[in-house]
Parts: structure tokens; sequence; C-alpha cells
């Protein structure tokens, strides 16, 4: 990922502003964690799976490694980080380079959809002890539509 702060470290001229919130410099934690538009969709999905990840790039990859003691949690939270930054990041392209711009609840149901359509297949692979949920269970207790 390069972020505006590190092609201005390479001599390039680029505004430095965020393009998601205009607010500050853009920089990999910024536009990740810091921004008013990232927080949206984070703040979404984190409190209604009642976590709270460290901060820090870096502390929050450590985390994924094991965010939660459910192996259902621990897959729903590593696709939701993973679909999190690329539509982020994705959605930060889309304004550079072609000026078009989707609000933050479009990015929460984009995720939603790739959460949903992901999880359904290995939930139907998934060996199941009696009264154990499978993971799209645990998703929809969460985030039933």
């Amino acid at each position: 990922m390069v972020t505006r702060d590190r092609l201005i470290g390479w001599g390039l001229t680029v505004p430095s502003n965020c393009v998601l919130c205009s607010g500050h410099d853009e920089s990999r934690h910024h536009l990740f964690f810091d921004c008013s538009y990232s927080s949206q969709v984070w703040t979404f999905f984190l409190s209604r799976l009642q976590l709270t990840p460290p901060q820090g790039f870096e502390d929050v990859l450590r985390w994924l490694l094991a965010p939660s003691r459910d192996k259902n949690m621990v897959l729903i939270v590593r696709l939701f980080h993973q679909a999190t930054l690329y539509l982020v990041w994705k959605e930060r392209n889309s304004r550079v380079h072609n000026s078009v711009e989707k609000p933050p609840g479009v990015i929460i149901a984009e995720i939603q959809q790739i959460l949903r359509l992901r999880l359904d297949p290995v939930a139907r692979r998934q060996t199941l002890l009696p009264g154990q949920p499978s993971v799209l269970v645990t998703w929809l207790s969460f985030f039933a539509l």
C-alpha cells in the first residue's frame, strides 16, 4: 500500500491530506484506524461483535492471531478485518483515480454481503458437535439481516 505519506517521502509532489476525511495527512495508520470514515466502518462491526482490538497496525496484526477463543469468531474477525482493509483501500483509490465516492454505509453493506457469501460455503463444510453453532449461525447472531 502506497499511501500519500510514502509518496511524499519518495519525493513526489502529491497532496498530503486523506481523501476519505480531508482532515489529516494520509498514512497507513490514519487511513485504516484514525480516519473518521474508516472508523465508522470499524465501529459498526466491532460494536456488534463486542470487541476492542488494540490500536496500531502491527498490534492489530498480532491480535488477529487469536482475537477470541471461539473458532467461529476467529474466522469472522479475520474475514471482516481483511474485507474492511480491502474495501477502505478500494474506496480510497476510487476517490483518487475516479472521483467517485461511497458513504461508509455502502462499504458496511458490501462487507456484510462479502462475509455472508463467504461464510455460507464454509458453514456447509463444517463438522459440528451437537449443539455447536456453525460459523454462519454465529455471524447471523450478530448481524441478522
